[in-house]
């Protein structure tokens, strides 16, 4: 490589990286000063700052948090170490940095950009295919327990309103557990997807092909602790948004909670959005599925109801927005153009 051709290459990395965080940056104060969408809880806000109690609440957010992504961190980590063997605080830098960059993206597809760049040898191409066999067991985690929630969220409140018979919701009881152990039996199987995948990108699949054999190096043991970790990571986040509508003065039953908290998660996997992580479709799902449970329960205090909002908003800036930040001083670690 020449002198110039170097030069040319530290320029755009440094370039690349720049605009990464000009555009996390970005989104986040659209998001919190010229969308205002925090402005109607400011008062709530504020009640929560008198609580004398408050540093210890928001210590065991940052907690969890930093378990939450320490979590996922280790997953990738396991996943990644069949391209390169990475530190754990390497993998933890990746992760951080694809928050930052999924921010701004659609459906977090900055998230395998973020991470990947952060390899010093290993295939980019495989980086992305390995990563994505830990969103596929994220998600089977969100759809799986969602699913399972949903039927109890729908028992309680749509299966008069929708007149939903005794024989079809019996139905759907055997349908969804039946489903989500396909997921699971097809994620145990990841190497059958790069066949499927061949079906769909015959142009494409030549050059694809060897990358994508990166789905058969991975055991059924492997696969099944990733599962695992997902499933941890869920327990840490979903136990956060709880504690959060506690916080607020909302007085949900742990019972009711962990099953309305589900089925928002899986409500938010299923709304597109430009970026998944908007704070708009977080409140407003947030807002709707508890707001059916004050209703039946008889609950009209104003403060009450702006509980889910409350603490889906918060919980937004701790494990999102916080986590986009410190990832912004990681992106100097990226390199989008190596040797």
């Amino acid at each position: 490589m020449t002198e110039q051709s170097a030069k040319i290459r530290k320029y755009v990395n440094f370039l690349l990286r720049a605009v990464i965080i000009i555009l996390t940056y970005g989104f986040i104060y659209h998001q919190i000063f010229l969308e205002n969408k925090l402005d109607d809880l400011s008062d709530v806000f504020l009640r929560l700052a008198e609580r004398q109690d408050v540093k210890w609440i928001l210590a065991l957010m940052m907690l969890l948090m930093f378990i939450n992504w320490g979590i996922e961190s280790f997953k990738w980590k396991l996943l990644i170490s069949r391209i390169e063997h990475v530190s754990f605080f390497r993998s933890f830098k990746a992760v951080m940095a694809g928050i930052s960059v999924s921010l701004f993206m659609p459906n977090r597809t900055g998230d395998y950009l973020g991470r990947v760049f952060i390899l010093e040898k290993g295939n980019h191409v495989e980086g992305i295919f390995s990563t994505i066999i830990g969103s596929f067991a994220q998600m089977i985690i969100t759809f799986g327990i969602g699913l399972l929630c949903l039927l109890t969220f729908t028992d309680h409140y749509f299966r008069e309103s929708l007149n939903i018979g005794e024989y079809m919701f019996m139905s759907l009881v055997f349908l969804v557990p039946v489903m989500v152990f396909a997921l699971i039996m097809i994620y145990l199987k990841v190497g059958v997807l790069a066949e499927f995948l061949s079906r769909f990108l015959p142009g494409r699949w030549p050059r694809l092909k060897e990358n994508a054999a990166i789905f058969s190096r991975y055991s059924a043991g492997e696969l099944s602790r990733v599962l695992l970790l997902s499933f941890l990571r869920y327990i840490v986040f979903s136990t956060q948004f709880y504690i959060l509508i506690r916080v607020f003065g909302a007085p949900v039953p742990a019972a009711e909670g962990f099953v309305l908290i589900p089925v928002i998660y899986l409500a938010m996997a299923l709304v597109p959005t430009f970026a998944l992580v908007e704070l708009g479709v977080r409140g407003t799902v947030s807002l709707f599925i508890f707001g059916l449970y004050f209703e039946k329960a008889g609950i009209v205090d104003p403060q009450i109801l702006l509980a889910p909002l409350a603490a889906s908003s918060l919980l937004w800036l701790i494990n999102l927005v916080l986590p986009a930040v410190i990832g912004t001083f990681f992106v100097f670690s990226l390199k989008f153009f190596r040797k």
